[in-house]
């Protein structure tokens, strides 16, 4: 009913629409459990299926250390972390691809801090490399990290054109997640090369924005959706991966540990933090 009032035509038009495949308005309708699901017409595309898709899960988290607490004095010291953890189905050498995943990673950061000796690879945990470690720069940074990282990974597979590396970002920041949620936006924006360009046409205050993290963020979300980079940029974009973002709470199963790990993932950013904080306190 409500998909016949927004056409304009009858319902047993929609029924047989539903029923047969055929468009209506430009659109296809299908049926499902008894309500109508209105889908955009696919787009003509003669590029060839991935014969292979590959699904990469990356979780990531920031914390500053002391927190953003009213009871901290202004303008005390303050250091950040990060962490990070990568997951991937047996389709492929598992291995082998968090080995890579681990050198990529180690790649990304001058400072890194020590965790268990017999880990798997799949976990890197860091200090914030930036000035102003509050918790939204933090959290922010962590996601613009975790592309950075998967955009060093993939440089070795830019030549597997029939495998489609299908990835998931997981952040727990809600400050974040009002930035990177919509793909389609961060795909917008990505078309303007500068900061200045990109701010321009940010609805949000510079400081609420944090646009020296923002900015390299939406560029490599862009490069790793295949966007076309601009003349001036000396990266190249990659034409076999998918990226988008999704907040922690939407992809972890709550009752069967999920929160616990979210909530441990936070721990080790926060443990990053303090052990920086106790570092810098002793090269005093």
């Amino acid at each position: 009913k409500f998909a016949a009032q927004e056409l304009g035509v009858t319902e047993s038009a929609i029924r047989r629409a539903c029923g047969n495949g055929i468009l209506v308005g430009g659109n296809y309708l299908y049926s499902l459990a008894d309500y109508s699901l209105i889908l955009p017409k696919p787009p003509k595309t003669d590029a060839p299926s991935p014969a292979k898709t590959i699904p990469i899960s990356i979780f990531c988290s920031g914390c500053s250390h002391p927190s953003d607490s009213v009871d901290v004095a202004r303008g005390q010291s303050r250091t950040g972390g990060l962490a990070f953890q990568v997951f991937t189905d047996s389709s492929h050498d598992h291995a082998q691809f968090l080995q890579q995943f681990s050198i990529a990673a180690e790649s990304c950061f001058g400072i890194r801090v020590p965790i268990e000796i017999d880990h798997d690879g799949s976990k890197l945990i860091a200090v914030f490399p930036l000035v102003n470690p509050s918790k939204n720069r933090c959290e922010l940074k962590s996601c613009c990290d975790a592309l950075r990282i998967l955009e060093a990974l993939l440089k070795s597979k830019r030549n597997e054109k029939e495998t489609l590396y299908d990835i998931k970002v997981y952040t727990d920041s809600n400050y974040a997640w009002k930035l990177v949620k919509s793909k389609e936006r961060l795909l917008e924006l990505g078309s303007y090369f500068t900061s200045q360009e990109m701010l321009s046409h940010l609805d949000m205050k510079r400081h609420s924005v944090n646009i020296d993290i923002l900015h390299p963020l939406i560029r490599s979300f862009n490069r790793l959706n295949g966007q076309i980079e601009p003349l001036e940029s000396a990266h190249r974009a990659f034409d076999n991966a998918k990226v988008e973002f999704v907040h922690s709470m939407d992809g972890i199963s709550r009752n069967k540990g999920g929160l616990g790990y979210v909530k441990s993932l936070k721990r080790q950013a926060r443990s990053a933090a303090m052990w920086q904080f106790n570092r810098e306190g002793n090269l005093v």
